[in-house]
């Protein structure tokens, strides 16, 4: 049999996917470590939005870039709240934070808009098969207006 020239590529991508196999990341509990180490992902380390106590975040589905005050990013974790009390938390503890209220839909899945500080962020809330709730907390750069002349203007119709 002659060697085919797929052979090295088929061993290469082989072996790049079993050593991939073993590579996993462990959530860690949030925790006061000396100063300089990081203790991994945790959602301790989001000081600019609210987190209900004894929240999980789903490391694998989450995408965070940035600074503590100023990321933007996909984070997702779950909660053991309902839907509808985390819809009511987020709309009670946001403005605390200093986001303001753009616009809300309670539904099977709710959302919840808010912005601050040049970032816009929306969170969907949804229930999980064995209660409680997920959130889907994206936040982003605010859009300016056309041009970039800031938010749309409205009058009334006449």
């Amino acid at each position: 049999m002659k060697n085919s020239p797929w052979k090295p590529a088929l061993c290469f991508i082989l072996l790049a996917a079993l050593a991939g196999c073993g590579q996993t990341t462990e959530l860690q509990a949030s925790r006061a470590t000396p100063e300089g180490q990081d203790s991994g992902p945790s959602l301790a380390q989001f000081t600019d939005i609210p987190i209900p106590s004894g929240a999980s975040m789903n490391v694998a589905r989450s995408l965070i870039f940035g600074p503590r005050d100023g990321w933007i990013g996909r984070l997702v974790f779950t909660a053991s709240d309902s839907p509808q009390q985390t819809f009511e938390f987020y709309s009670r503890q946001m403005p605390g934070f200093g986001w303001q209220e753009i616009t809300r839909v309670r539904a099977e899945v709710s959302v919840l808009s808010y912005t601050r500080s040049g970032r816009a962020a929306t969170i969907q809330i949804a229930g999980t098969t064995l209660g409680g709730s997920e959130i889907n907390f994206t936040v982003s750069p605010q859009a300016q207006g056309p041009a970039g002349g800031g938010a749309v203007q409205s009058a009334p119709l006449r």
